[in-house]
């Protein structure tokens, strides 16, 4: 009986103390996350307005930066879409790496036959507008691709491409980006497909949904070209699983 008194406190004694550190260890990991960065999702699933039939030959043209024509600090709508931004600092290479990376996506995961802007006659001027009539906007882009035998024409626009302020560990100001892409049938004269980012980078505490998108981003505040990269990636996969 005494063996059997000594043996129950034993185990009720270790159940104590496992449960102990199983709350310290819940404890520890709450704590962690909450001073760990995450990133709000932005990225819109776009709509898919896919003609008959799949386009072959893709122009893509260059990002083009909003901020250079409309200033910072300001809301304003897509020429193309109506959709309103906040405008805000935009780095040097922001153009380059988001259409590189198109680029990059669109060989890596279609068969399109892609037409680099190079070869067609864009004449940039034409769309240094903050507002412009949306038809005429898109006729004028269908005609560029129709110039150079293309089927549909990639454009996006650059609202905000803000580097962050700090390091991977700590910020005084964190990243944050925001544009869109528009993907326009030159026969239909439409937009056949669209997305957008708006994202600032928040911390995990802010919000404890997006833990995915925290652990895929490696746990660390990131810099812009990393906020835009992946959200683009997230973008186009929907594209490419349409």
């Amino acid at each position: 009986m005494i063996i059997k008194k000594s043996i129950f406190c034993l185990l009720t004694e270790y159940n104590i103390k496992r449960l102990a550190n199983l709350r310290i260890m819940s404890c520890l990991l709450l704590i962690i996350s909450l001073m760990l960065p995450a990133c709000n999702s932005g990225a819109v699933k776009p709509e898919a307005f896919f003609p008959k039939g799949k386009s072959e030959k893709i122009l893509v043209l260059h990002f083009k930066n909003f901020t250079e024509f409309c200033g910072k600090e300001n809301n304003v709508s897509c020429p193309l879409c109506g959709n309103i931004f906040l405008t805000g600092d935009v780095t040097e290479n922001a153009g380059i790496v988001l259409t590189d990376n198109l680029f990059s996506l669109l060989e890596k995961n279609t068969d399109f036959k892609i037409i680099r802007p190079d070869k067609a006659e864009f004449l940039s001027d034409d769309f240094k507008a903050c507002f412009k009539d949306s038809k005429a906007e898109i006729n004028k882009i269908a005609e560029i691709g129709q110039s150079v035998g293309a089927d549909a024409v990639f454009l996006g626009h650059i609202y905000r491409f803000k580097q962050r302020i700090g390091t991977s560990y700590g910020v005084e100001s964190p990243a944050s980006v925001a544009f869109d892409l528009h993907l326009i049938s030159v026969s239909e004269r439409r937009i056949i497909w669209s997305g957008h980012l708006d994202e600032t980078q928040r911390p995990l505490s802010e919000n404890l949904f997006e833990i995915g998108t925290f652990i895929k981003r490696g746990g660390k505040w990131v810099v812009a070209e990393d906020l835009a990269t992946s959200g683009l990636d997230d973008m186009l996969h929907i594209f490419f699983t349409k």
